[in-house]
Order: C-alpha cells, then structure tokens, then sequence
C-alpha cells in the first residue's frame, strides 16, 4: 500500500511539476493596451506621410493662413477655373501671400533688388521656404497652368512675383494679345487661355 501511495504522489507531482512548467512557459501575444505605444513601419512613398512632410511651415500664425488661403481656393479653381468667386478669391489670396513677401523685401515687386538686399532676400527665403510654402507654388503653378489669368488680374506691385511663383510669364506681359497666347500654345510655349467669358 506503500508502494502504492509513493507511485500516486509521484506520479501527483509529476503531473503538476509538468503543467505547471507548462504554465509557466506559455507564450502569449500582449493585448493591445493604450498605456503602451505601437510602433509601426512607416512607408515615407505613402500619401498620408507625403502630406504630413509636405505640410511642415515656420508655425508663424500669419503665413500660415495666408497659405492655407492660397491652398483653399488654388485646388477648386483649378478643378472649376470659371467658377468667378473662386477666381475672386484666389487672386486675393495670392495678393495678400505675395505682398507678405514684399513686406519682408520690397525690391522684388519692382524687381529692383541689389546686392545690399540679399540679408532681406535670405530672410524671405527663410520665412517663406518651408515645405508648405513649396506645396503653395505647387497649387499656384497647377491653376496658372489652366491659362486663366492675364496681366491685367494682379495688381503691378505683385504681379512679377506672382509669375515667378506661378511659373506663369503670361500675366506678366501686357503685350500678350489673345492670338500670340493662342498661337504659343499651339507650339507649346504656353497654355491655351481658358474661355470663361471674361
């Protein structure tokens, strides 16, 4: 019976030393739990991650609404360039952008500038070259591309810069007729000016 009672509390012990170990050496996956942070591969080519770099600024108050102005009407005008109000809004927007860049330097609405002008020049550079200024000449450039604005839509204190931002010579030259606009851009030179009825 001894025997017997040993083989039992042997055989007791094995059985709890053996799912106890197992127990003990159970791998399970955490929980998810918002104490801890997740860390994630992040795809730099993403459209959320090209968005988040591209929309860094210098965090001034005033600029950024001046670009999100620009930004806000510059996508619906180009996807509507006949839309007046938004052409409205537009140019205004890009007035009030392009005369924050002639109040730090002056000379580049009369195209003036000198070499004694470059400590201004940098500073604008420097308050006006964050990725989302980029972004902004990026939108500017897709709406002037449709061909809807002429020299006659920006006042003359802004309007080289706003050619040189836009990429877009068009509105810098009075001499322009409607045919020599029509005939560039059968070579190409320029886009065809858009017929909205103004």
């Amino acid at each position: 019976m001894s025997t017997l009672r040993f083989l039992g509390l042997a055989a007791g012990m094995f059985a709890a030393v053996f799912f106890g170990m197992k127990w003990l050496l159970r791998v399970e996956p955490l929980q998810p739990d918002a104490r801890l942070p997740t860390f994630q591969r992040v795809d730099k080519d993403s459209p959320r991650s090209q968005l988040e770099q591209t929309s860094i600024s210098d965090n001034d108050p005033t600029r950024d609404r001046l670009r999100h102005e620009v930004l806000d009407y510059a996508k619906p005008l180009k996807d509507d360039p006949c839309n007046k109000t938004l052409r409205a809004n537009y140019i205004k927007a890009v007035i009030a952008y392009t005369r924050a860049w002639t109040g730090i330097v002056p000379c580049l609405g009369t195209q003036t500038c000198r070499g004694s002008d470059s400590p201004l020049l940098d500073r604008a550079a420097h308050a006006f070259g964050s990725p989302l200024d980029l972004r902004v000449r990026d939108a500017m450039q897709a709406v002037h591309a449709k061909g809807i604005f002429g020299p006659a839509d920006f006042p003359k204190d802004v309007v080289h810069l706003v050619a040189t931002l836009a990429a877009d010579p068009s509105v810098n030259s009075a001499e322009e007729t409607k045919e020599f606009r029509h005939v560039s851009a059968q070579f190409g030179n320029t886009p065809a000016r858009q017929d909205c009825g103004h």
